[in-house]
C-alpha cells in the first residue's frame, strides 16, 4: 500500500511539472505542499485498512466464514478406538475335540496362535445434553468381529458393531419436578446389549478372555430403538426399548423383543443394574409365527471397596419356550464373581470365578455344567499401551468335553493400544 502511494505521488508530480514548465518558484512550492498533504492522507488510509484486517471486518472474512463453520462442526466429532493383539497357548493334554481350537471359548478360540483380536475405530458426536442430535458409529475388524457379526457371515471379520443416531428431547414443559429428569435420550439403530458385566471392547474388561456367560447366556447387540431417562431426583437410571431380538440386524420373525434396564446406587460405592429382555426369538420357517418367547433377566452388582479394590457379581437366568432343537421349554443360568486390585500405579491383578448351567444343552452343546477360574496380571506399559498375562482353568462334568480331558488350561498374553 505504501509503495502504491509513493508511485502515485511521483507520477502526479511529473505530470504537473511537465505541464507547467514556466511556473514560478511560488507555484512550485505550493505543489510540493499539496504532494506532502496527499502522502499524509494516503498514510492515514493505509493505517485504517490495516486495522480493518486485524478486526476481521474486511469483506474477505465473510467469504471464508462458511468454511470455518464447517471445520468447527467436523472438529466436534470425537474419534477413538483400540488395537488388540494376543497370543494364546493351550496346555491341555491329549489335544482338543476341535482341531486347532479351544472348546467353548467365545473370542480366544485359536490355540498356539498369534491373533489380531480387534481393530476398532469409532466416531461420535454427542448430542447436547440439554437438547439436540448426535450419532455414534463403531467399526470393528478382526477375530472378535467374526463372532459378534450378526449378519450370519461366519467368516466375515468385519462388523458394524454400533451405528445409531441419537436425540435428546427437553422435558422442560413438565416444569420443576424431581419425578423425572429434565431430558429424555433416544437412540435408533444398532447398539450393544444392556445385559451382563462384561463387554465386547477388550480394554473395558478386567480379564483377557470372556466368560461363558458373556457368549452363551447373553446377546451381543440389538437393532431397534432405545430410550433413557432418570426418575426420582436421578436416583434411578431407566432404559426402555424395542428391537429385532438377539443379535439380529433384520428380524427373523414377525415379533419384537422388548428391553428394560434399571440402574441405581442404594449406598455409596455400591451400584446395581438389572436388565430384562422378552420377545419371540424363534425363526419363522413356514410363514407363520412359531411362538417361541425368550426371557432373560440379568443382574450386576459393583462394589468399590477401597480406591484399590473393586468387586463385581453377575447373575443371569434365561428361558426359552418351544426351543428349536427339542420343542421343549428350556432354561439356563450363570453366576460370575470378579475381583480387581490395583497393586501399584502401573500394575493390577484380577480374578474371575464362573459357573454356567444349561441342563437341556440348549445354549451350548459342550456340556450341561461348566465352571472356570481366571487369573490376570495387567501392566500399564505406556500412556496408551496395556499389557496383560492370563492363566485360565475350565472344568466340565463330561470326561471328554475338552478333547480327551474334562479340564482345559490356557495361558494368554495380550497387548492393547488405546487410541
Amino acid at each position: 500500500m505504501k509503495d502504491l502511494a509513493t508511485k502515485f505521488a511521483a507520477l502526479l508530480c511529473c505530470l504537473i511539472l511537465s505541464g507547467a514548465g514556466t511556473a514560478t518558484a511560488d507555484e512550485a512550492a505550493a505543489l510540493r505542499e499539496d504532494m506532502a498533504a496527499l502522502n499524509r492522507q494516503m498514510s492515514t488510509l493505509e493505517a485504517k485498512f490495516a486495522g480493518l484486517q486485524q478486526t476481521g471486518s474486511v469483506p474477505t472474512y465473510v467469504a471464508t466464514s462458511a468454511g470455518e463453520e464447517k471445520s468447527s462442526l467436523i472438529s466436534d466429532i470425537q474419534v477413538g478406538g483400540y488395537v488388540e493383539t494376543q497370543y494364546n497357548q493351550n496346555l491341555t493334554r491329549g489335544g482338543n475335540a476341535i482341531a486347532g481350537g479351544n472348546n467353548g471359548r467365545i473370542f480366544d478360540t485359536d490355540r498356539e496362535s498369534f491373533t489380531v483380536n480387534a481393530v476398532e475405530v469409532n466416531f461420535a458426536k454427542e448430542a447436547n445434553p440439554e437438547g439436540g442430535a448426535g450419532f455414534r458409529v463403531d467399526i470393528s475388524m478382526g477375530e472378535d468381529a467374526q463372532v459378534v457379526n450378526g449378519d450370519g457371515a461366519a467368516t466375515d471379520k468385519f462388523d458394524l458393531q454400533q451405528a445409531y443416531v441419537e436425540y435428546v428431547q427437553s422435558l422442560s414443559f413438565l416444569g420443576d419436578t424431581t419425578l423425572i429428569s429434565d431430558t429424555i435420550n433416544f437412540k435408533a439403530g444398532r447398539f450393544t446389549t444392556l445385559a451382563g458385566a462384561e463387554v465386547i471392547e477388550g480394554p473395558d474388561n478386567w480379564n483377557i478372555s470372556r466368560s461363558y456367560a458373556f457368549g452363551l447366556a447373553l446377546p451381543f447387540i440389538h437393532t431397534g430403538v432405545r430410550s433413557n431417562f432418570q426418575i426420582l431426583n436421578d436416583f434411578f437410571d431407566v432404559y426402555f426399548g424395542v428391537n429385532n431380538g438377539w443379535d439380529n440386524p433384520v428380524d427373523n420373525n414377525t415379533g419384537k423383543t422388548f428391553e428394560f434396564g434399571l440402574g441405581y446406587s442404594p449406598i455409596e460405592k455400591v451400584s446395581l443394574f438389572h436388565a430384562l429382555y422378552f420377545g419371540n426369538e424363534n425363526t419363522d420357517t413356514d410363514g407363520s409365527n412359531a411362538a417361541g418367547s425368550r426371557f432373560l433377566f440379568s443382574n450386576v452388582i459393583a462394589f468399590d471397596v477401597t480406591e484399590k479394590l473393586s468387586l463385581k457379581g453377575e447373575f443371569n437366568v434365561g428361558q426359552q419356550r418351544r426351543a428349536v432343537t427339542s420343542g421343549e421349554n428350556v432354561q439356563w443360568t450363570s453366576y460370575n464373581a470378579y475381583a480387581r486390585y490395583q497393586l501399584t500405579d502401573k500394575w493390577a491383578a484380577a480374578y474371575r470365578f464362573e459357573l454356567f448351567r444349561d441342563q437341556q444343552a440348549f445354549r451350548s452343546s459342550l456340556d450341561r455344567t461348566l465352571w472356570g477360574q481366571t487369573f490376570t496380571i495387567e501392566r500399564q506399559i505406556a500412556e496408551n499401551l496395556i499389557g496383560r498375562v492370563e492363566y485360565r482353568l475350565d472344568r466340565s462334568e463330561e470326561v471328554d468335553a475338552f478333547g480327551q480331558d474334562s479340564n482345559m488350561q490356557t495361558i494368554g498374553a495380550q497387548l492393547i493400544y488405546v487410541i
